[in-house]
């Protein structure tokens, strides 16, 4: 028995040094993020959790001041070079002309914690005829959804102490 009791202990610290960090896709919503003519940014974009690709994305340029505002989205738009965690570029090819180019810059995308400020300098977007920068804004997380490998660690931890405890009432008994 006591043997047992040891293979248990054994499984249950390979099972917790095999299952690492829980991953969790991350959310992020612009918060108050304005354009130099007046414009507004809204909408949200998704990474997975070491914050390197992007997943989906939802983003709405608003027109300013003789600007075009556009939608951004995963139907519409291609993801171009981003180097996340710094760098979100979105080309939208389809829509007006060939030159519809949004880019958002960060100090660092963090996967929680206080707001994300954006780089007013070199966050902008360009058209075939203008550009204009955006000159405030931020990003805040707005949920870390976890993936399904996620629970089913959890249901087998569960499973596992309810066998153990149920073990020990049967050989008390």
């Amino acid at each position: 028995m006591k043997c047992f009791s040891w293979m248990v202990r054994l499984l249950l610290l390979f099972l917790s040094l095999a299952a690492g960090q829980a991953l969790a896709n991350i959310t992020y919503t612009f918060s108050g993020a304005t354009f130099s003519d007046g414009g507004t940014l809204t909408g949200n974009f998704t990474t997975n959790d070491p914050r390197t690709s992007l997943l989906d994305y939802n983003i709405t340029t608003s027109a300013g001041a003789g600007g075009i505002g556009l939608n951004y989205t995963t139907a519409n738009s291609e993801s171009t070079p981003t180097s996340l965690p710094f760098i979100l570029v979105l080309d939208s090819p389809n829509v007006v002309s060939a030159a519809n180019i949004l880019q958002v810059t960060f100090a660092n995308l963090t996967p929680t914690g206080s707001l994300i400020t954006l780089g007013t300098f070199s966050s902008f977007e360009q058209h075939a005829q203008a550009r204009r920068d955006i000159a405030s804004g931020s990003v805040i997380v707005a949920a870390a959804i976890p993936e399904p490998e996620t629970y089913g660690m959890l249901l087998a931890g569960l499973g596992l102490l309810g066998f153990i405890a149920r073990r020990r009432i049967n050989k008390v008994a």
